[in-house]
């Protein structure tokens, strides 16, 4: 898995903003873009990311996100992310991810839950 990866999606649990937006920064492009369903448009901006991640840190103080499952297909990424709350409450999704050359996120995008058939 890539290492950018796993620490993007590890650092929405870092409660300290400065070493949660430093960790950030380090594993994104400057031409990121992020989409998810709670943003309205996507996000095309290092700083509009950081400002999204810290959103979700202070609306859930003490949750968490990590990778739960990691897969590709060629040069892209596939991410089943379970975001957990503190009280136990869990919900996944799933992030198709680019990276750029230097193992960067440069695209990710989010769908909520597993895609299960309905």
């Amino acid at each position: 898995m890539s290492d950018a990866i796993h620490r993007f999606f590890q650092a929405w649990g870092d409660s300290d903003p400065d070493t949660r937006a430093a960790t950030l920064r380090e594993t994104l492009c400057e031409d990121i873009t992020y989409l998810d369903p709670r943003t309205p448009e996507a996000l095309t901006s290092v700083a509009a990311l950081i400002d999204y991640v810290a959103m979700y840190s202070a609306q859930a103080p003490g949750a968490t996100a990590r990778v739960a499952h990691h897969s590709t297909t060629g040069a892209h990424h596939r991410a089943t992310v379970e975001f957990a709350m503190p009280n136990g409450m869990t919900q996944h999704g799933q992030y198709f991810i680019d990276l750029d050359n230097q193992s960067r996120l440069k695209r990710l995008i989010g769908f909520v839950g597993l895609g299960e058939p309905e």
